[in-house]
């Protein structure tokens, strides 16, 4: 079995993306804002692949006022990256308010 067969097999017994990242976020100190920013596009991202449009918005939005805050242009591109992934949803409750904010 190659190492990507193995890291696959690793990675198939843990709980949704979203909910790891979630708590590593939650585990970072303060002075690490650009990092929690990260986790919250990565965890948006993984709202959007499991269809959770308003948690996924609701992240992004964090992200963004998060990034514009702290000045991370990094953080900020990658919000403005997902923000397409959106469209299906532009319609779905509480998704135009917190992409507004956004």
């Amino acid at each position: 079995m190659n190492a990507a067969a193995q890291l696959g097999e690793a990675w198939a017994g843990f709980p949704a993306d979203h909910q790891l990242i979630a708590e590593g976020e939650q585990l970072l100190p303060a002075d690490r804002d650009q990092n929690r920013g990260m986790f919250l596009t990565d965890q948006a991202a993984s709202h959007l692949d499991q269809k959770e449009p308003e948690p996924a918005a609701a992240a992004t939005t964090q992200a963004r006022l998060l990034a514009r805050r702290i000045g991370a242009p990094r953080c900020t591109s990658l919000v403005e990256a997902l923000l397409p992934r959106f469209q299906p949803y532009r319609s779905a409750p509480g998704v135009p308010a917190r992409l507004h904010l956004a």
